[in-house]
């Protein structure tokens, strides 16, 4: 069965776990004594490919795990073997987008800065629509539809009532009065009037950082701090860019942009003011908004 979150911390998890057992052994010692391959072995540490059932057992073995640390890894293993949900939409879904959907839905703590677009976690049917549309113009209608249902879908961390995840966002204003010129008027006001209220739950934050500010630390930056509960996880940066997208890992990068997100968050409106700021918005839309 599809799960709701990805395997790729699972397997991750489990490599780590692995490489702590194997101590002093070097890779050749472990595979001749099990006869798992070094380079399958390397994999299984390194979180990639999917864990097969049979050596977990070997290697449980051979590092004589106490049941814990057996119980633990199977878990993992069974984990890292399922299929995330999204990947009933593959065809339309990068690698690299795979690899954000899978930190997205293991992350306990989201922070993300966004200047120029709406987080596609605070997106509405239409604004996503038109927005995936607009930046992947070689898409067809269907595959529009189909990245929009996904984005849609990926919205359940938030409201799920088993869902742990909390998502902090600042927002520059810049992507505020861009999204003023999306569409209709109607089309408009509902995307304003779900970030107030999407802003209301215990588990999110919105606050906008006003073009007043003028320039500042972040101007040139857009980027997500991924945080996980699991203390074996690595905290992950993603930034996105034209070229390409990009994973940030080490401790100093991301320590360096959490003190970003700070800085920003500091500069930024708070929960009750950015939603005073919408409801202005909601309430007297810019005349050129046509109705529909």
């Amino acid at each position: 069965m599809p799960s709701p979150q990805g395997p790729l911390l699972p397997r991750r998890r489990l490599g780590a776990e692995l490489r702590r057992l194997r101590g002093d052994h070097t890779l050749d010692e472990v595979a001749a004594e099990t006869l798992i391959s070094t380079s399958r072995l390397s994999r299984l540490e390194n979180g990639q490919g999917v864990p097969q059932p049979r050596d977990i057992r070997d290697l449980i073995n051979f590092y004589e795990a106490d049941r814990a640390t057996a119980e633990r890894l199977r878990r993992w293993m069974n984990d890292g073997r399922r299929q995330a949900w999204w990947k009933e939409s593959s065809e339309v879904i990068s690698e690299s987008f795979d690899v954000f959907l899978d930190y997205e839905s293991g992350a306990s703590v989201i922070r993300t800065y966004m200047p120029l677009v709406l987080p596609g976690l605070l997106q509405t049917e239409t604004y996503a629509r038109r927005l995936i549309g607009a930046v992947v113009p070689g898409f067809t209608a269907e595959q529009v539809e189909k990245v929009t249902q996904l984005r849609l879908r990926r919205q359940a961390i938030l409201v799920d009532d088993e869902s742990t995840t909390r998502l902090m966002a600042v927002i520059d204003e810049a992507a505020i009065h861009r999204a003023l010129f999306m569409g209709a008027r109607d089309e408009v006001v509902e995307q304003f009037e779900y970030l107030r209220t999407i802003s209301l739950r215990r588990n999110v934050s919105v606050r906008i950082l006003p073009l007043s500010v003028g320039l500042h630390s972040a101007v040139m930056n857009n980027f997500t701090v991924f945080q996980f509960a699991e203390d074996i996880d690595r905290d992950v940066v993603h930034i996105e860019l034209q070229a390409g997208d990009y994973y940030l890992e080490q401790q100093s990068r991301v320590l360096e942009h959490l003190r970003l997100f700070d800085a920003v968050a500091h500069r930024a409106l708070d929960g009750p003011q950015s939603r005073d700021l919408l409801t202005r918005l909601v309430e007297a839309p810019p005349t050129h908004l046509e109705q529909k």
